[in-house]
């Protein structure tokens, strides 16, 4: 695997984590994101599932369907 293609999805959503982790606790911290509710529970579902759908999505489209051989799609 050439590393060109696996350093902009490592920086890209290790550094994403890093700032989405920093912003949900600011959140709760200040009390916009209060987990008591399920509210607030499913807002952070969201949040995570979100990125990890994104993470996933990018990833596919990364790291397996470049390499998918052209016979296969038929």
């Amino acid at each position: 695997m050439n590393m060109a293609r696996v350093w902009p999805v490592v920086l890209q959503y290790g550094g994403g984590a890093f700032l989405c982790a920093v912003g949900v606790w600011f959140g709760i911290r200040s009390g916009f994101l209060d987990l008591k509710t399920s509210d607030g529970k499913r807002l952070l579902a969201l949040i995570v599932g979100g990125y990890l759908a994104m993470l996933i999505f990018s990833c596919i489209f990364t790291f397996w369907l470049p390499f998918v051989p052209r016979g296969a799609t038929q």
